[in-house]
């Protein structure tokens, strides 16, 4: 498949726009492996467009969600939120509280980005309610991290510690051996986060 635009044509069915939003959807990773920003929201924005047309409201939204990913990589935090909010909004009354939870993340670190950190808090926090409502331990111990940093930027080292405790004990839990080595680097680091 090439990056040439693609679009739905009358009588395409789910699952041949699934699977060209799928071919994008890889072609974009591929960029972004390569820290190739451009060509991967390129990408993106056609399977936005073939989530429009097909009028797949789920789709669209995980897209919005891998736009604003790209966003955030870049640092450009407020373009990362011009498109987070649409995508709440379509995740905010669907039944995926999955994905909102995600994308409730992505919202806290733009927010984080731009130096609101009682915002970046708040949406953090309600993560973390979503995904202890589904009993997903290894995003609550993601979630928590990231409180754990913020906390620790406020210059609140004893609250930071006390999350990647908690965030280490739910890692090890979920046995995401990633997560944990991941979270032990967070803790060596404390002493250098900064307000």
């Amino acid at each position: 498949m090439t990056e040439e635009e693609l679009t739905l044509t009358e009588g395409t069915t789910e699952p041949e726009y699934k699977q060209q939003a799928a071919d994008l959807n890889q072609q974009a990773r591929a960029y972004l492996a390569k820290d190739k920003w451009e060509p991967a929201l390129g990408l993106y924005r056609q399977v936005l467009a073939l989530m429009e047309t097909a009028e797949d409201k789920a789709g669209q939204a995980e897209t919005l969600n891998n736009i604003a990913s790209v966003h955030l990589a870049r640092k450009a935090w407020a373009e990362a939120l011009a498109v987070l909010e649409p995508a709440r909004q379509i995740f905010t009354g669907g039944e995926d509280k999955a994905e909102l939870a995600t994308l409730l993340n992505n919202i806290a670190a733009a927010h984080d980005g731009l130096g609101d950190r009682d915002k970046a808090t708040e949406v953090y926090e309600e993560a973390l309610a979503l995904r202890e409502a589904l009993d997903d331990v290894e995003g609550q111990a993601r979630t928590i991290q990231n409180l754990a940093i913020l906390a620790a930027r406020q210059g609140n080292r004893q609250k930071a510690k006390l999350y990647l405790n908690k965030a280490l004990t739910l890692a090890r839990q979920s046995k995401a051996k990633g997560l944990v080595n991941a979270i032990r680097k967070t803790m060596s680091q404390l002493p250098k986060f900064r307000r």
